[in-house]
């Protein structure tokens, strides 16, 4: 007992060294900017609360500093997964990264208060997994972001491009019939896509590079394909009504077929916790009767 008492206390007298010296040079680097600390809580919006302002402001600050390092393959994933999601929190990947250090070391010293009030002890290192699982929230929760709108963006897809040719069968353009599937479910995010290509092609930008430009947002293997029939059949003179028909019917005929597929597994996947309930039902029914037999010594 004696022994896990000076554990305890020279393992508190270690953390608490540790987190003073942490403390003390993020203390320095904080003195050394505090210009441009004050520079940035200055030009938050005045409307936002003081602590969702503090908040903001740190999460500036530490952007500012990860833009110093080398981070390139986490910033072309984190880009990525952004303009797939739609840019959902308005940041890029060096606040995102900020989000995470925040967490990391708040995290630690909750953690840290955590398991004393509850255990007694201090854990550093139980403290430091919570605090690294908790710190990949924001990039778990882009990434999940990202893939849901994806998949809204892909169900959506046949349905847009039946409207957007019956809308030209009608005799409109192929931009108005982008504003008429636009307008018909502006929160859809293959509209909200479609939005800001008729933005773009509003400000300057040709058709082709705005159609292209969508498809490196979105990058989904089913609508790259129909951007890329779109801009072949431009150049070649093919009606678009006629391409947008045939892109929604090969889409459609490979839901189905993804459906065929699902439901040929279904049969399979099914087999085993069938054998299970199976097994169970009898040993519901016979069990007793087994039991009966064995202590009365029928068997």
């Amino acid at each position: 007992m004696l022994f896990l008492s000076i554990s305890s206390l020279v393992l508190l007298i270690s953390v608490a060294f540790v987190s003073y010296f942490v403390l003390s040079r993020i203390a320095v680097r904080l003195s050394a900017d505090r210009q441009m600390i004050v520079g940035i809580h200055e030009g938050m919006d005045s409307s936002l609360p003081p602590f969702r302002r503090w908040f903001e402001t740190a999460v500036e600050y530490l952007a500012r500093l990860n833009r110093n390092l080398k981070l390139g393959g986490y910033v072309a994933w984190a880009e990525r997964t952004i303009r797939s999601g739609g840019d959902p929190w308005r940041k890029d990947a060096y606040q995102v990264l900020a989000y995470s250090e925040l967490i990391l070391v708040f995290g630690y010293f909750a953690a840290l208060l955590l398991m004393l009030g509850l255990f007694g002890t201090l854990n550093p290192i139980g403290a430091a997994v919570i605090a690294a699982l908790a710190a990949l929230m924001p990039q778990y929760l882009l990434a999940s972001h990202a893939t849901k709108r994806m998949f809204a963006i892909s169900r959506k897809i046949p349905f847009a491009l039946d409207l957007m040719v019956l809308c030209m069968e009608a005799g409109s353009s192929f931009l108005e019939s982008i504003e008429i599937m636009v307008g018909s479910d502006p929160g859809n995010p293959l509209c909200q896509e479609f939005n800001q290509v008729l933005q773009s092609i509003r400000h300057g930008k040709t058709r082709h590079d705005a159609l292209n430009e969508m498809a490196q947002r979105v990058k989904s293997d089913a609508l790259t394909p129909i951007v890329q029939a779109i801009n072949t059949g431009e150049e070649l003179g093919t009606p678009i009504g006629k391409v947008l028909r045939l892109q929604a019917d090969g889409l459609r005929l490979k839901r189905t077929q993804r459906a065929e597929k699902l439901a040929g597994e279904a049969s399979s996947k099914i087999l085993f916790p069938s054998l299970l309930i199976m097994v169970a039902v009898l040993l519901m029914l016979l069990g007793p009767v087994i039991v009966k037999a064995v202590t009365e010594g029928w068997l």
